[in-house]
């Protein structure tokens, strides 16, 4: 009887070694992706200029929710912090948190792929994800979606795992998990429907009940220090009354344009899976690996399918994209891993794979160059950082591009840290607020530089607050400077 257990203990050991090499390589290939974002000298979006200003604030004590406006879930800006602390508070330091998301959603996939499907689905799926450019969008510049999607895919690894191997402790940590992927961004909620699907797979209602009181306790945790009104007005109920950026079926239309231009090879991949399956129904290819474990003890019940599950989280999540009144394009990160997962289950061909890759990857990089190798600032653009970094010293500024105040170093009005459209129609932000601020004897410098504050007619204000143009740069971009500037 030792010698098959020795042996069993001999494939275990190296089953281990394999899946920590696997994941050792994939973790490199996500951080090799990222690094030319990473050290970028340009703000790459709106959100990255915006979280990156958001990070030099607290720096300097400022509280998120309180003093800083924070539109996103109470767990995203705490982490942010602690990204910077990280990279010792140098200019790029905030981005070690999409850096990090990148590689947790990664080897997070690989894990859960390992759970249901062959090793070589597990790297395919892993793959599809870290190359994603809807997932690239959000783990290269700074955005609350990267790391609320690493947390969900997390979630659901370890559920996943608890499905093949039930445990009080996994429920537990799934549970934590989905709460602290909700208090990340709240569009990943629909993660909880698979892991509570997962969960009841085992029928141990006990588990269930530890998994819903951990995303409980982390979700009371993370929004408790901030004030739970504060929380509810800024994350939830701003985002809520947004108006709509399009009709339902546009949103639908959305997700599928976004997915065809940032993520052809997820596409093919599917197209690839589903020729397959008829192809081997029609019994012209032999039919792809086997499931796992986990998954055959399952078979009886068609919910608790992996398939299923995956198909359920996907669709539950792309109803509440659609439902979402401000739907953007970075949304979409959250529909690609079931969708990487549910390939990883039935893999096709390599060579089939690859040749897909190769046929797509032109279209891939003209959508996805501007993260996978960001230009430089253009001369009008550099114009107007140099001439923010132009003034006194100790002032701040007041700007629509925030990303320009963050890369020069310079600090704001925390409540007009986020200029988005959404707080204008709002009537958050008004010409008379913009000018309010504009008159505290330590900001000396307005950058106007695009439709938002262009539109609001803030010249005259300016002019009565004491200030005058120094600069413009086209359109309605122009600096406004304050003529006897005291900071």
């Amino acid at each position: 009887m030792a010698r098959p257990v020795a042996v069993e203990r001999t494939r275990l050991r190296s089953g281990r070694r394999t899946c920590y090499l696997d994941a050792a390589v994939l973790a490199v290939v996500a951080v090799l992706l990222r690094v030319p974002a990473f050290v970028a000298d340009r703000h790459l979006t709106y959100d990255d200029g915006f979280f990156g200003l958001s990070a030099i604030e607290m720096r300097h004590g400022v509280v998120p929710f309180k003093e800083l406006f924070s539109p996103q879930g109470p767990l995203h800006l705490p982490m942010l912090y602690v990204a910077d602390l990280v990279g010792l508070q140098t200019t790029n330091a905030p981005r070690l948190l999409p850096m990090a998301a990148g590689v947790a959603v990664t080897i997070a996939t690989y894990a859960a792929a390992r759970r249901i499907a062959s090793r070589f689905g597990a790297v395919v799926a892993a793959a599809l994800v870290t190359t994603s450019g809807s997932i690239l969008w959000t783990t290269t510049g700074i955005a609350s979606d990267g790391p609320a999607v690493a947390l969900a895919v997390a979630a659901v690894a370890v559920s996943f795992g608890y499905a093949d191997d039930p445990s009080s402790t996994r429920a537990v940590v799934a549970g934590a998990l989905v709460g602290a992927a909700v208090v990340a961004k709240a569009l990943a909620a629909p993660v909880a429907v698979a892991v509570t699907i997962l969960v009841l797979s085992r029928r141990r209602p006990r588990d269930l009940a530890y998994a819903a009181a951990a995303g409980v306790v982390v979700t009371v945790g993370a929004t408790l220090p901030w004030g739970l009104g504060r929380v509810w007005d800024q994350s939830v109920a701003y985002n809520r009354n947004a108006s709509r950026v399009t009709s339902y079926g546009g949103a639908v239309a959305k997700a599928w344009h976004t997915l065809v231009d940032r993520d052809p090879f997820v596409l093919v991949a599917v197209a690839l899976v589903l020729a397959t399956l008829v192809l081997a129904r029609m019994g012209s290819v032999r039919a792809v690996a086997s499931p796992a474990p986990s998954s055959r003890r399952a078979a009886g019940n068609l919910l608790f399918r992996p398939a299923m599950v995956l198909l359920v989280w996907f669709t539950a999540q792309l109803a509440l994209l659609v439902y979402e009144p401000a739907f953007w394009r970075p949304h979409v990160a959250f529909l690609v891993a079931p969708l990487a997962l549910l390939v990883g289950l039935r893999p096709p061909p390599l060579a089939a794979l690859l040749v897909g890759a190769l046929l797509v990857l032109p279209w891939y990089w003209s959508n996805m160059h501007t993260m996978l190798w960001p230009d430089a600032y253009t001369r009008r653009e550099q114009a107007a950082l140099d001439g923010l970094r132009n003034l006194p010293a100790r002032s701040r500024a007041i700007s629509d591009e925030p990303g320009f105040l963050w890369r020069a170093g310079r600090l704001t009005d925390p409540y007009l840290d986020d200029s988005s459209i959404k707080r204008i129609e709002e009537s958050q932000i008004t010409a008379t607020r913009i000018a309010d601020a504009a008159s505290r004897p330590d900001i000396c410098g307005v950058l106007v530089w695009t439709s938002r504050y262009g539109s609001l007619d803030l010249g005259p204000r300016l002019t009565e607050a004491g200030y005058r143009v120094v600069a413009r740069y086209g359109g309605p971009r122009v600096l406004y400077e304050r003529v006897d500037c005291r900071a």
